[in-house]
């Protein structure tokens, strides 16, 4: 991530993509394994109105495990049906590294945004 300001990334000044990377690590810190499917219900669950285009998902996913900081395991959605193999995603020793560097790199970009916006309802929405 640039230091330099993007016009094209106001709002948290990180892609689509960086955001996605560093919510799914978030999601498999705190439960492991997810297959996408999870990660789609989690996305909508904290932002109501977006989740990842299916092809930044699958390849942020792809991405991270090719990175080795994903761990990728083919099984079954379900054992008793054992129809439909999906792959399960386990954040890897690595990826926990990552992580802990990330929150503290986006622990100031997000404080920065959220006193933004703060003072745009305050001065806007008095």
């Amino acid at each position: 991530m640039s230091q330099k300001n993007n016009p094209k990334k106001f709002a948290l000044n990180m892609s689509a993509a960086q955001f996605t990377k560093f919510y799914i690590m978030h999601l498999l810190q705190v439960s492991q394994p997810l297959i996408s499917e999870h990660f789609k219900v989690e996305f909508h669950k904290l932002t109501k109105n977006w989740i990842p285009a299916p092809s930044t998902l699958l390849d942020t996913l792809h991405d991270m495990t090719e990175e080795g900081l994903l761990y990728r395991k083919e099984d079954y959605k379900s054992h008793e049906k054992k129809r439909q193999k999906v792959y399960w995603y386990y954040l890897t020793d690595q990826g926990k590294e990552e992580f802990d560097v990330l929150k503290k790199k986006y622990k100031i970009l997000f404080e920065e945004q959220l006193t933004i916006l703060n003072k745009i309802m305050s001065d806007v929405y008095k």
